[in-house]
């Protein structure tokens, strides 16, 4: 019977876009403060920029 596999065995799997966005959301939910955050950001290798959702632009005329 084998036991769950290493990580040395387990294939290597790298976050896509809409995975590091979700993380960088969910470590700013549960940080402290903002110093926090930037210190669990660096532990992650995430930049805050990940995490902003894109705005959707409105129909209306634009304010030119």
């Amino acid at each position: 019977m084998q036991g769950r596999p290493t990580p040395q065995q387990a294939e290597a799997h790298e976050p896509t876009p809409q995975e590091r966005a979700r993380a960088v959301r969910a470590t700013a939910h549960h940080a402290r403060d903002a110093v926090q955050f930037a210190e669990l950001l660096d532990m992650l290798g995430l930049d805050p920029d990940e995490g902003r959702v894109p705005r959707a632009r409105s129909g209306g005329p634009s304010a030119a």
